[in-house]
């Protein structure tokens, strides 16, 4: 996305009027935005406010009222940039993270998913008791569901995530949605033979080809860890997958030879040989089938 100076338009930002242009208007794009913005830069030599001339923008798309087209505004999760309010979203959940528990001067529980629209994925977090849906099974892989009247934010890595608050609501199976609009990870995994350079984030679909027995190792600080090996393969190759700690002790309950595994957020990881290795860590969602 290219880069803007965020102003106000009474008290919407840049990035969220450009929100409410694409949700009124879901054909066009945020490029054709930007061009006319520029357009309208040129034409008044920039001494007219980029807010003021997108304000006029957004009137042209038929959004009058900035703030009310912003709220519950339905965005595709490309359009998706930090600082929106109220946003709603819908996509197939391809990953579900266990609920876990924080302490301090607030205390609570989250839970952590991922999902799929046509373009891209998404994290989304659940906050308290919107993490119960989790916990109690609630919700679960595979569903189409619909999250409304939740914000977003930057993660660490610089990516757009989805938070949902008590203010928020989860809708599984929704109305209207047609189960066939939200691909499951299945279209956005790397094929092995395209795992190329280490560091590489990858969602990874194959069949487990070999599996080798788990061994425990001592770290730097004498606490103990567990690994575990096995050889995973798809249409294009097959490549090493190494499990480490609770993964390697997920994995060992359920692995069998020929069954259909699916990684989403591992990682490639050279090898003391210089050799590409797949890496599941705990942030890495597993499904065996």
């Amino acid at each position: 996305m290219r880069s803007l100076s965020v102003g106000q338009i009474g008290k919407v930002t840049v990035e969220e009027t450009i929100q409410a242009i694409l949700c009124r208007c879901p054909e066009v794009t945020e490029g054709q935005i930007l061009e006319a913005l520029e357009t309208e830069k040129s034409k008044t030599g920039g001494l007219i406010a980029d807010e003021t001339l997108l304000r006029l923008i957004a009137a042209r798309y038929g959004v009058e009222t900035v703030r009310e087209a912003v709220a519950d505004c339905r965005l595709s999760i490309k359009h998706l940039v930090p600082g929106l309010n109220r946003v709603t979203v819908s996509g197939r959940i391809v990953a579900v993270y266990p609920v876990k528990v924080f302490e301090g001067k607030l205390s609570g529980k989250y839970a952590s998913l991922i999902i799929a629209d046509q373009n891209e994925l998404l994290r989304i977090m659940l906050w308290n008791s919107k993490a119960d849906l989790v916990e109690s099974g609630v919700v679960k892989a595979g569903q189409v569901t619909r999250f409304l009247r939740g914000y977003t934010r930057e993660d660490r890595n610089g990516k757009t995530e989805l938070h949902l608050s008590d203010k928020g609501e989860v809708e599984v199976n929704p109305d209207g949605s047609e189960n066939d609009d939200y691909p499951f990870i299945d279209r956005f995994a790397t094929g092995i033979k395209e795992i190329t350079k280490p560091n590489q984030s990858l969602h990874l679909v194959g069949r487990v080809k070999e599996i080798f027995p788990s061994s425990m190792f001592t770290r730097q600080d004498n606490s103990t860890g567990k690994v575990m090996r096995l050889i995973v393969a798809d249409n294009t190759g097959e490549i090493s997958v190494v499990a480490w700690n609770e993964k390697a002790e997920e994995l060992e309950l359920v692995l069998k030879r020929d069954l259909q595994v699916r990684l989403v957020n591992a990682k490639a990881k050279e090898n003391s040989n210089g050799v590409l290795e797949v890496h599941v860590d705990a942030a890495t969602y597993v499904e065996v089938a």
